[in-house]
């Protein structure tokens, strides 16, 4: 079998890191796996096994007839195409139904976003039948308002990869709290929420804090600098962009922070657990849900300024405790090998049903 993963480009993000440990995954356990970037390779393509081709459309132009033509012959030599979110799978669907594409099309769907149809979604996942959603309710949205039927859908929860690490740090009296919170910046985010907690848990502890992530909305990115700088935390908090391996940078930190209002996984929350960093996040998607059946003192169900004060006081005393347990919930929870065998079995699905 031949499978070829796509997405637009590799940049720094949830849904380009779930392609490319999924992809390495796949290629270490010996399936044929390509990956197929339509604007430009992007920093996360040197993560990539060296085993894997790389195929890059250089598309500067949606409609180009040329780069269509050219991604559907692509696409033609592999026996599922799997598509990273929404735009990308609209792109290849258009090409394949201009010019009359065979191959088997997945949507792998990374949005959070299920309030509502958009109509060419809907489009076009009526015309490609097969759905992979990062959460239960996504796929339920997915059967219910775009048609997709139950046995042609998938929930595949996303997962991380732990990278090497040092020896996490422990401290049996912290005097100075180090901060780290990741999450590209975008108003779904909630730094907002981020920087007012920072801003009155200084009353308690000197902190350093340190916001990683991608600018993806300016304006926002502008309101969060702003408003730092206005509630006078500015000589406490670094910012780091194209951060390509934030679990090498968390043994420095002492807590780790989630404050977006939405998600659909969040990758971080598996990275915190991956290296042993104690965290506290709102509870919203469905890493979250998995990680709260396993560690609930880490998240908390609504935006209480003095509840998130307490709540990251008791982990920061229980620290110790907590790290203790973060190993084994990592591994209960994201097993390599069983995330393998649900992709490839949905794989093996469409094969048997495409003939």
């Amino acid at each position: 079998m031949k499978v070829l993963q796509v997405i637009d480009q590799l940049n720094v993000g949830g849904a380009e890191r779930v392609l490319v440990d999924l992809a390495n995954i796949l290629c270490s356990k010996g399936l044929e796996v390509h990956v197929l970037t339509l604007v430009r390779p992007g920093p996360l393509a040197d993560q990539l096994s060296e085993e894997i081709k790389l195929i890059n459309l250089e598309r500067r132009r949606k409609l180009s007839v040329i780069k269509l033509w050219r991604v559907n012959r692509i696409c033609q030599r592999y026996d599922v195409v799997h598509a990273h979110l929404r735009y990308n799978f609209r792109y290849l669907a258009f090409a394949r139904l201009l010019l009359g594409g065979k191959y088997s099309l997945i949507l792998h769907d990374h949005s959070g976003a299920v309030d509502r149809v958009p109509f060419l979604l809907a489009f076009f996942a009526r015309r490609n039948r097969w759905f992979i959603g990062v959460s239960r309710r996504q796929v339920e949205w997915a059967i219910t308002r775009l048609g997709v039927q139950s046995s042609d859908s998938l929930c595949l929860s996303n997962i991380v990869i732990r990278h090497c690490r040092q020896k996490a740090v422990v401290r049996s009296r912290i005097h100075r709290l180090r901060i780290l919170h990741v999450s590209n910046f975008r108003e779904v985010k909630n730094h907002a929420f981020a920087i007012a907690l920072i801003s009155d848990l200084r009353q308690y502890l000197d902190l350093e804090v340190c916001f990683v992530g991608q600018v993806v909305e300016e304006e926002v990115f502008r309101a969060i600098t702003d408003r730092i700088n206005q509630s006078g935390i500015g000589n406490m908090v670094t910012m780091l962009h194209n951060c390509t391996d934030v679990q090498a940078l968390m043994q420095d930190f002492d807590i780790g922070l989630h404050t977006s209002y939405r998600e659909s996984g969040p990758l971080a929350i598996a990275e915190y657990l991956a290296q042993k960093l104690p965290f506290v996040s709102y509870k919203t998607g469905e890493i979250s849900c998995q990680v709260y059946s396993k560690l609930p003192e880490f998240f908390l169900e609504s935006f209480d300024m003095q509840a998130w004060i307490e709540r990251i006081l008791e982990i920061v005393s229980r620290r110790e405790d907590f790290m203790g347990r973060m190993d084994g919930v990592f591994e209960s929870l994201f097993s390599p090998n069983q995330y393998f065998e649900s992709c490839v079995e949905f794989y093996r699905r469409i094969g048997q049903k495409s003939k």
